[in-house]
């Protein structure tokens, strides 16, 4: 069996929250960028649509970065 997974950014979380609307799934907040900026995702199947925040991530960084993307 092959499993496909597609996983594309979307330029706002604006859009990330109208496509996740759209599809009725939740928004899930993954964790920072390397450069501190916070990273969202929605899934719906085994379609992935993340959007990166322009500003800071409100949230503290951990003493451990790990790619956001790793717990997809």
């Amino acid at each position: 069996m092959r499993r496909v997974c597609d996983i594309r950014e979307f330029p706002s979380i604006q859009t990330l929250g109208f496509w996740a609307h759209t599809h009725q799934v939740p928004l899930r907040y993954l964790g920072p960028t390397l450069e501190g900026r916070a990273v969202y995702a929605a899934t719906h199947g085994h379609t992935t649509r993340v959007a990166v925040t322009s500003g800071r991530d409100p949230h503290p960084l951990p003493l451990i970065w790990r790619s956001p993307l790793e717990v997809l």
